[in-house]
């Protein structure tokens, strides 16, 4: 039992020291230039990591792996254990992403999205996601109606 809070304190800690501002937004409206050699993620925030211990640690594992094909291997499989946790899914959308493919992105930011109904948290983490997909398919408006409405949060 002292290892399972261990391991909790250990994750807590990691996305707590993860967190960054946002880059600036350009003042002419225009979508900022995105670093396409930097993968992109949701927001950390402190939210309730996954019920199981093993999903918990292939999400660490995800988290530092050094290429998001390799993240994707690994959250796919923390995916086998907890199906219903939209946590995996935002990240697996943001793997994807990384990737450079679109469409399951949208995928399984939507799948997230749907999961997340009864936590706020994963929830806004979803949506933020799904505006990180829309902006690199080219829906800059609709990314920027969602980044109003979640980034409050």
């Amino acid at each position: 039992m002292r290892v399972y809070g261990l391991l909790i304190s250990l994750i807590l800690s990691l996305i707590a020291g993860c967190a960054t501002s946002p880059p600036p937004r350009p003042q002419d409206g225009s979508a900022a230039p995105r670093d396409s050699a930097r993968p992109t993620a949701p927001a950390k925030v402190a939210v309730q990591p996954p019920r199981s211990e093993a999903a918990q640690v292939l999400l660490t594992r995800a988290d530092a792996a050094p290429s998001p094909s390799q993240a994707i291997g690994l959250l796919e499989r923390a995916i086998r254990i907890e199906p219903r946790e939209p946590l995996l899914w935002t990240r697996l959308s943001a793997a994807h992403l990384a990737e450079g493919n679109l469409g399951n992105a949208m995928q399984h930011a939507r799948k997230a999205i749907a999961l997340a109904a009864a936590n706020s948290l994963k929830a806004t983490q979803a949506w933020l996601q799904l505006a990180d997909v829309l902006e690199a398919s080219g829906d800059v408006k609709e990314a920027s109606s969602l980044r109003r409405r979640y980034d409050s949060f």
